[in-house]
């Protein structure tokens, strides 16, 4: 799958730059980027940061940063993302 190259140089010249305060939101923000940079070139629209923090809103801030190296470590981050969200050992 070919990802453009200025894919995070075209988010950053939106038209509503990003104000990201946290360490929270940051860590989000970089799901969101992940996400998207592997859907484009796909029949899935991008995901909006709002969507995002909705799902993960019940985890942990510490908790985060090892979903994310597990993402990671994966083959496809999206499909570990969501395969680990819908699994029974992650409870609401």
């Amino acid at each position: 799958m070919d990802l453009p190259k200025n894919y995070l140089e075209n988010l950053k010249k939106q038209s509503r730059p990003l104000k990201i305060t946290s360490e929270r939101q940051d860590i989000i923000q970089q799901f969101v980027d992940k996400i998207n940079l592997e859907r484009v070139g796909t029949k899935f629209k991008p995901v909006i940061w709002r969507q995002i923090n909705g799902l993960v809103a019940h985890v942990k801030m510490g908790d985060l940063y090892w979903f994310f190296k597990e993402c990671e470590s994966g083959d496809s981050f999206s499909k570990k993302f969501f395969g680990i969200l819908k699994s029974k050992r992650v409870k609401k």
